[in-house]
């Protein structure tokens, strides 16, 4: 029996010995291929491929980016695809190129170069439209889309985003187009909130992003559309809301872990369950939220979760680990560009000082409060100001009230002991003393805040001054957009006759002046007093009248003379001649040819 244990005994020590070895093994491994990527040398590795064909060389390296992007090692990725472009550009491969651009937008964005990822992903765009690639396209343009969005350009996003939807819907993509839907309504809730002509507009984005998720019949699609969907309905209806929040948490448990739909789910959902007080609740899905965000480096959720910390702790009275999350979570904010999380952040900042009456510290957070939001709460940066103001009053009247009072009580004490006359007189001069002592210090105290409330005042007036003068500049440079578009304009229609083709619409001049719609139409009605369509007809009945007047051009009928200055239709063609000329374009000829 004792040799069978001894035995035993033996195989287990073997076996561990065995583990230990392997376990080595692969950490020497690992170390060894990390080393070998922080000394990658790009030049070798181009040498070490010059047996392959030109062709595929780029491809290649396309390829290899990958393995560095999954390696944590953005800088060599990005690296091995500018020499893949290059090489792609001399191979005349569009699509590599296009590919390549695209991966590049998304290297530049981990390394936080959100401009160069811009121009990589619009590149990227170009290309796809002159591929008709609508692939690319779609993964482009939700590069584009979320650049606009982080610089709080949302009417730009909302373009991009509502291009994609067309695409997708012809596509029948339910999975990117619920996600369409759900980035506009997140678009319009932060351009306006539910004032866009009544918000059944708002709602009705919601309602198209959960019948597409469905229609995708991926859990992790509707895992997002319900989440969104709760949220939507969370005001009117939050036991509702509630139920579909635990739905979608129940349908993302079951995807594979790590995954970025619960992150999501549990982050709005603790988040509302905080908003209503059900603190408890909340906290255990924050923590769950918080060890998968780490796993997932979702950097938008993880800093939504650090200034819910933030909330958890303050609700909890633990105030310096309150600051300390919601300072990482102003930093993590500002490093991704979420800057629309800032004034939450700097709201909770000031109401947490301004509670502990730290007005030093709320003050300054109300400050970068009111320069987020310096547009469009100017009241709201009044008020605040007139409630700090309004404190130190009513304090200074209660104060006052308050000696007066003891000072009348002194007076009938020394009435009515008239026997300690002396001795009470002594003890109400001493306690005057130091009252007066008292006041003349609290009101110094006063003074030098309303001193330094007034410095603030005169220093929110010159900021005021100084986005006036922008504001001006802004207006200029306006000025000058406008005139180089409109000289723009002018020539595409004087010199490049765009005006022949009759499918030319808003759309296609807007595209080729390099701008959008809204910003063309509002020019051509300020300089020229009159729609495009009214601005399309002019140059075509004035090249009309040219073509009628010419004599080598009789050969042409009217209807086909209509035709070559971009009229689709004799009659439509009739009508806009007469009511430009006062004569039919027949009448216009004869006369004309008798002259």
């Amino acid at each position: 029996m004792i040799s069978f244990i001894t035995g035993k005994k033996k195989k287990l020590h073997l076996h561990l010995l065995i583990f230990s070895l392997c376990f080595i093994s692969f950490c020497l491994f690992k170390t060894e291929s990390i080393n070998s990527q922080e000394h990658f040398n790009i030049t070798e590795y181009l040498e070490s491929l010059s047996g392959y064909p030109d062709d595929s060389l780029a491809y290649i390296l396309f390829q290899k980016s990958q393995d560095f992007i999954e390696a944590d090692s953005p800088e060599v990725a990005n690296e091995l695809l500018f020499h893949g472009i290059e090489i792609a550009q001399q191979q005349h491969d569009t699509m590599l190129i296009a590919l390549c651009r695209l991966r590049q937008g998304m290297v530049f964005n981990d390394l936080l170069k959100f401009r160069n990822s811009f121009q990589a992903y619009y590149q990227a765009y170009d290309i796809s439209r002159e591929l008709n690639d609508t692939t690319i396209m779609i993964q482009a343009m939700k590069g584009i889309e979320n650049y606009y969005y982080q610089l709080e350009m949302t009417d730009s996003a909302i373009i991009y985003c509502s291009r994609a939807i067309n695409i997708n819907k012809a596509q029948k993509k339910y999975d990117e187009l619920s996600r369409n839907y759900r980035a506009l309504y997140g678009y319009q809730i932060y351009t306006t909130g539910h004032v866009l002509g009544g918000k059944f507009v708002i709602e009705g984005l919601m309602d198209s992003s959960l019948i597409a998720a469905k229609k995708s019949d991926n859990p992790e699609t509707i895992c997002y559309a319900l989440t969104n969907f709760a949220l939507n309905i969370c005001n009117d209806n939050p036991e509702k809301a509630f139920q579909l929040f635990y739905t979608a948490i129940d349908s993302a448990r079951k995807l594979p872990v790590p995954s970025n739909a619960l992150v999501y789910t549990l982050t709005k959902t603790s988040d509302l369950l905080f908003q209503n007080n059900r603190d408890k609740e909340a906290e255990k899905l924050l923590r769950e939220a918080y060890a998968l965000v780490l796993k997932t480096k979702d950097t938008r959720q993880l800093s939504h979760l650090t200034y819910l910390f933030g909330d958890m702790m303050y609700k909890k009275d633990s105030i310096s680990k309150a600051i300390k999350y919601y300072s990482d979570a102003v930093e993590l904010a500002e490093k991704h560009r979420y800057k629309y999380y800032l004034p939450f952040i700097y709201k909770r900042l000031f109401n947490l000082y301004y509670s502990r009456k730290m007005f030093d510290s709320s003050y300054k957070f109300q400050q970068k409060y009111m320069e987020v939001f310096r547009k469009n709460h100017n009241r709201e940066m009044n008020l605040q100001i007139a409630r700090l103001s309004a404190k130190y009053q009513i304090e200074q009247k209660v104060e006052v009230i308050d000696n007066l009072t003891i000072i009348n009580n002194q007076k009938k004490l020394i009435i009515t002991n008239q026997r300690k006359f002396i001795i009470s007189l002594v003890l109400a001069i001493i306690f005057i003393s130091t009252l007066s002592a008292f006041i003349y210090y609290q009101l110094r105290k006063i003074r030098k805040a309303h001193w330094k409330l007034s410095q603030n005042t005169i220093e929110i007036h010159k900021k005021n001054k100084e986005l006036a003068e922008l504001k001006k500049k802004r207006n200029y440079q306006l000025e000058v957009v406008h005139d180089d578009l409109k000289q723009k304009l002018e020539n595409l229609f004087e010199n490049k006759e765009i005006y022949l083709n009759n499918n030319l619409s808003l759309n296609i001049t807007a595209a080729k002046l390099k701008t959008n719609t809204s910003y063309l139409s509002g020019l051509i009605n300020q300089y020229y007093k009159c729609n495009f369509n009214q601005f399309v007809k002019k140059y075509r009945v004035e090249k009309a009248c040219e073509y009628l007047s010419d004599r080598d051009k009789d050969i042409y009928s009217v209807e086909g003379i209509a035709e070559m200055v971009g009229f689709k239709s004799k009659s439509v063609f009739n009508n806009t001649f007469k009511e430009a000329t006062g004569i039919t374009p027949s009448t216009f000829r004869n006369n004309t040819s008798k002259s």
